[in-house]
């Protein structure tokens, strides 16, 4: 359910370097004041979850929830959230808005979950996307994440096959893999 973008994402073109350059983001938890902005972020995404489904995963046990918001402006630009239990951990959704994509928010937001992660002495994280998430495909494979399976006719909207992933969670975690 991991989500960057996909066939049914809207394109954006890059930024030039000197207007990412001026884009500064900090990662916290997300708060219910959040909602109403990370909701308006998911129905820019294929199969969005509603604010009642964000609301009740915040309360959820062992459930992880963080927004990157805008040194700059204070908007929230994106958000990921995931759960944990017994050691593993799944990353069930992550998205950027528009006019932040392609400005290193999702790898911020990736790299401070992965860090949680492996504070809390979990070992493993899965996750899954749309096949067609190229780019998504990309930001996890540089974190390590691997392919594990592969579930046929898994998304709706548009029906789509979901690449599952795995990833082994060091205890020193939270950067990108460079081979």
């Amino acid at each position: 359910m991991a989500q960057v973008k996909s066939s049914g994402f809207k394109e954006k073109p890059e930024p030039s370097a000197s207007h990412r350059a001026t884009r500064d983001f900090s990662v916290r938890p997300m708060t219910a004041d959040d909602l109403k902005a990370v909701t308006a972020i998911e129905a820019e995404n294929p199969s969005p979850w509603t604010a009642g489904q964000f609301a009740g995963e915040r309360v959820q046990d062992g459930a992880w929830q963080f927004v990157a918001e805008s040194k700059n402006s204070g908007l929230v630009c994106g958000f990921i959230c995931g759960r944990s239990c017994a050691g593993e951990a799944e990353l069930l959704k992550i998205a950027v808005g528009l006019e932040c994509q392609r400005q290193g928010v999702a790898t911020q937001l990736v790299a401070h979950a992965m860090r949680c992660l492996a504070e809390q002495k979990i070992t493993r994280c899965f996750l899954e996307l749309r096949a067609a998430n190229v780019p998504a495909l990309a930001l996890y494979e540089r974190f390590g994440f691997r392919r594990v399976g592969l579930r046929k006719n898994y998304y709706a909207s548009p029906l789509e096959d979901a690449i599952v992933m795995e990833k082994i969670v060091l205890p020193s975690d939270g950067g990108i893999v460079v081979e």
